[in-house]
């Protein structure tokens, strides 16, 4: 499955709609419980655990593309080097 697809089932949006700033800010289905609940998703689909500073880090879609790729997982699908529209 890919990264936007797992994060748009997790918050009940169309992926089409994510980008690398898609965050609690700009995607009204996004709250504290549904942002656990994206980690928790990630980590499954991806198998890697993020530490606590990198939870804390997490901003926003890119930042966790970016620790994804840090951790040596491979996100070759199109949409992953989708930009801020």
């Amino acid at each position: 499955m890919k990264f936007y697809e797992i994060v748009g089932n997790i918050l009940g949006v169309d992926p089409s709609t994510l980008n690398e700033g898609s965050n609690a800010s700009n995607v009204p289905q996004w709250d504290s419980l549904r942002h656990i609940e994206v980690i928790f998703a990630v980590e499954s689909a991806y198998q890697v655990r993020f530490t606590m500073p990198e939870i804390a880090g997490l901003r926003n879609l890119g930042d966790m593309r970016a620790v994804l790729l840090s951790k040596n997982v491979a996100l070759t699908e199109v949409n992953a080097e989708r930009k801020i529209a």
